[in-house]
């Protein structure tokens, strides 16, 4: 069951991430204006609390191995790129 939560948040966390870049991408162009440092640091900052939050949840299940973590963060990452190309319509299928 532990496993599965640590999948679960990791997939979680993951989309997130995915979807707060993706996003921010258009405010952040190529010549840095003031609007450009706001969405960088707004996008760091988030990026920052949704990591301290997922460690939090994380010290409660710490007693998975090292290896089952290592596998499930990239299957996560997998499918929680996968799950936002879908949903924002970037991977049609």
């Amino acid at each position: 069951m532990n496993q599965l939560k640590y999948f679960i948040s990791q997939f979680i966390l993951f989309s997130i991430i995915i979807v707060i870049a993706f996003f921010s991408d258009k405010y952040i162009s190529k010549p840095f204006t003031y609007i450009d440092l706001l969405a960088i640091g707004a996008l760091a900052i988030s990026v920052i609390l949704i990591v301290n939050l997922n460690s939090k949840l994380h010290n409660s299940l710490s007693h998975i191995r090292k290896l089952y973590k290592i596998l499930f963060s990239i299957m996560a990452v997998i499918l929680a790129t996968i799950f936002i190309g879908l949903v924002t319509g970037e991977i049609i299928l």
